[in-house]
C-alpha cells in the first residue's frame, strides 16, 4: 500500500501538470484569436468621393416597439451598398487612420489603420469596418427607438467653416483636429446634428449628437460582423467587454449573446473587439446604460448619452497596453484580458517592450526575457531539483518499508520517521515548482496578448511570431520549432529526478512530452510562445545537468554561459 504522504505528493504533481494543460487548452480552444477577413465594403475606400444629388431618401421600415424591457429592436431593413454609393462620402486622413464617412446615416463605412496590415499575405491596411452588404454600419445613432440609418445628412461645416462642396476630403494637420458637422432630419420629424471630431495623432474620436426631440435617450452604436461559419480564421471576437458601474471588467462570451439588444446596466464604456483590436464606445457622462446583442452574425454594442445633446468618445484601434493606458482617464487598458496573473503579466509585458527597444527583434526579446526569468527563478528551481533528488535517493528504502510493513498506519509512521532522519520534505520538490507556475502563466498571457508580436518576424521561416510557424518542405508544412520543443521536453524529462518509484507515474511523466507535442500541433500556438517554451526547456536542461552533478561546476556559472550561447545562436539566426 502506498503511504499517504507519497500519494499526496503524486496528486500535487499531477495537479500542477493538469493546471498547465487545462490553462493552455482553455486558452486555445475558447480564447484563441482568429483572423478576420478585414476587407472593406467594395466601392468604399480611398477613391475619390462620389457626389450624387437629387436621390430620394432610402426607405427604412418604421421602428417597432420594444419587445421586452431592456430590449431595443433593429430596423427591419438596412441600406445596401448601392444606397451608400449613391450618397456623398467624406474622407478624413490622420497620421494613424484613413476614415470614410457616408452621408447616408453619417456612418463610418471604412476605418483603415495605416500602421497595421490585414495579413502578411494580404499587406493592405487593416479596415476596422468589414461588415458585409446589407448589414449595419457603425456610428449609428438612436433617438429613443428611432434610428438615423436612413437619414440623408448634408455636410454643414468643417472646423466650423461652411463648405461649398457636397463632401470633404481632409487631411488632419500635425497636432491638430478636424470636426465634421453633419445635419439631417429624422424620418418622423425633428432635426438632428452629428459632429465627428478626429485627432491627428490619436485613435480617439469624439461624437456629439443634438436633436430637437426632447425626452428620448440618445444612443451611439458600433456594429461588427463575425460569421460563425468562418473557416481558417485566427482572430475571432472572443468577448464583448464593458467596464460596469462598479468598476468591474465584464467579458461577455459569444455564446451568451442572444438575438436583439439587451440592457447590461450602467457602464463606463463598452467594447467590441478581438485579441488585437477593438472599437470602444465611451459616454462622456459615466454610469450610462450599455446594450449588447446581435443581429444574425452582426454583434452590436450601444451606450446611452444624456439629454438632447449627448457626447461620446470612441477608441478605434489596436489593443496596445501603453497606448490604451494613456488615452484619457478611461482605464481602457483593462480590456486586455491577461488572466488571473495579470499582476505578473503586465510587468513582463513592459519588460519585453524595453528589451525590444534595445534588441530591435521581438524574437530576440523573447529569448532574452526567457533567459532572464529562468535565471531569476534558478534558486527555486535548484531547491525543487534537490528535494526531488533526495526523494529519488530514498526510494529503495521506502520500497523496502512497503515490502516489510503491511499495516498502513505503521507504514506512514515509519516513512515519516525516515523523512525526518534524512532531512527530506516530501513536498519540497512541489512547492518551489508551484511558486513558478504564476510566472509561467503570466508570461504565457503576456506573449499571447502582445500586439507587438503581430506580423513581427524572428528569423528564417518564422515571419510572424503571433501565428503558428511552419517550414514548408516539399509542399508540407512542418512545425520545426514544435518538434524541437517536444524533443527538448523528452531530454528534460530524462534529466529531471523522479521522486517516486511508481512505474505508472514514471510512464505518465515520460508520455507528457508527446501529449504536449500533439496538443501544440492540434491547437497551434503562436510561434512566440513556442520559442519561449523551447528556450526555457534548453536552459532548464543545462541547469539540471549541473545540479545533478555538482562536480561539473557551478550551476549559476553554467546558466550564465549557456544563456550567452543560446542568445548568441538566436542572434546569428537573425543574420541568415
Amino acid at each position: 500500500m502506498v503511504n499517504d504522504n507519497d500519494e499526496q505528493n503524486k496528486r500535487t504533481l499531477r495537479a500542477i501538470i493538469l493546471c498547465i494543460v487545462v490553462a493552455m487548452v482553455y486558452t486555445q480552444v475558447f480564447l484563441a484569436p482568429k483572423a478576420k477577413p478585414g476587407v472593406s465594403p467594395k466601392g468604399v475606400g480611398t477613391a475619390a468621393p462620389v457626389v450624387t444629388t437629387g436621390v430620394s431618401p432610402v426607405q427604412v421600415a418604421p421602428p417597432s416597439a420594444p419587445q421586452t424591457a431592456g430590449v431595443i429592436s433593429q430596423p427591419s431593413a438596412h441600406p445596401r451598398k448601392a444606397d451608400f454609393e449613391a450618397q456623398p462620402v467624406s474622407f478624413v486622413e490622420s497620421n494613424l487612420a484613413r476614415i470614410a464617412i457616408s452621408h447616408l446615416g453619417a456612418r463610418i463605412v471604412s476605418y483603415k489603420l495605416k500602421d497595421y496590415k490585414v495579413s502578411l499575405e494580404q499587406p493592405v491596411e487593416l479596415d476596422m469596418v468589414d461588415n458585409p452588404d446589407g448589414s449595419v454600419m457603425p456610428l449609428g445613432v438612436y433617438v429613443g427607438n428611432e434610428s438615423d440609418e436612413g437619414v440623408r445628412y448634408s455636410l454643414a461645416s468643417v472646423n466650423g467653416a461652411p463648405v461649398d462642396s457636397a463632401s470633404a476630403n481632409v487631411k488632419v494637420a500635425e497636432n491638430s483636429e478636424v470636426v465634421l458637422e453633419f445635419k439631417g432630419t429624422l424620418p418622423v420629424g425633428g432635426a438632428i446634428t452629428k459632429r465627428v471630431k478626429i485627432l491627428a495623432n490619436s485613435y480617439l474620436l469624439s461624437v456629439e449628437v443634438q436633436t430637437e426631440r426632447a425626452g428620448p435617450s440618445i444612443w451611439l452604436e458600433w456594429a461588427h460582423y463575425y460569421p460563425e461559419n468562418q473557416e481558417n480564421a485566427r482572430m475571432k471576437i472572443t468577448h464583448l467587454t464593458y467596464l460596469d458601474g462598479f468598476d468591474k471588467i465584464r467579458h461577455v462570451q459569444l455564446s451568451e449573446i442572444q438575438q436583439g439588444l439587451r440592457d447590461f446596466g450602467t457602464s463606463r464604456w463598452a467594447s467590441l473587439g478581438d485579441i488585437y483590436f477593438m472599437a470602444t464606445l465611451i459616454p462622456t457622462v459615466a454610469g450610462r446604460n450599455t446594450m449588447l446583442g446581435r443581429e444574425g452574425d452582426l454583434y452590436l454594442s450601444r451606450v446611452a448619452g444624456v439629454g438632447s445633446g449627448a457626447k461620446f468618445d470612441l477608441y478605434i484601434g489596436p489593443k496596445d497596453y501603453r497606448t490604451l493606458k494613456f488615452v484619457g482617464n478611461y482605464s481602457l487598458e483593462r480590456s486586455i484580458d491577461l488572466g488571473w496573473f495579470s499582476f505578473l503579466a503586465l510587468p513582463l509585458l513592459w519588460f519585453l517592450h524595453y528589451l525590444y527597444v534595445f534588441l530591435q527583434n521581438w524574437g530576440l526579446a523573447i529569448i532574452a526575457l526567457t533567459l532572464i526569468v529562468k535565471a531569476v527563478l534558478l534558486p527555486l528551481s535548484k531547491a525543487s531539483f534537490q528535494s526531488m533528488k533526495k526523494m529519488q535517493e530514498l526510494q529503495p528504502e521506502i520500497k523496502a518499508l512497503r515490502e516489510r510493513i503491511k499495516d498502513p498506519t505503521q507504514l506512514n509512521q515509519e516513512t515519516l520517521a525516515l523523512y525526518s532522519r534524512k532531512g527530506v520534505n516530501p513536498m519540497g520538490g512541489c512547492f518551489p515548482m508551484l511558486l513558478q507556475i504564476p510566472v509561467f502563466l503570466g508570461l504565457y498571457q503576456a506573449l499571447l496578448n502582445s500586439i507587438e508580436l503581430r506580423h513581427s518576424p524572428f528569423a528564417l521561416w518564422i515571419t510572424d511570431l503571433s501565428s503558428p510557424e511552419k517550414l514548408y518542405i516539399l509542399g508540407i508544412g512542418v512545425p520545426i520549432m514544435v518538434l524541437l520543443m517536444s524533443a527538448s521536453m523528452i531530454v528534460q524529462q530524462w534529466t529531471t529526478p523522479n521522486p517516486s518509484a511508481d512505474p505508472a507515474q514514471q510512464k505518465m511523466m515520460m508520455i507528457m512530452p508527446f501529449i504536449f507535442a500533439g496538443m501544440f500541433i492540434i491547437f497551434p500556438m503562436p510561434a512566440g510562445l513556442v520559442l519561449y517554451w523551447l528556450v526555457s526547456n534548453l536552459i532548464s536542461i543545462i541547469q539540471q545537468m549541473y545540479m545533478r552533478n555538482a562536480e561539473k561546476g557551478s550551476v549559476y556559472s553554467a546558466t550564465l554561459v549557456a544563456s550567452c550561447v543560446i542568445f548568441g545562436i538566436g542572434y546569428l539566426l537573425t543574420l541568415i
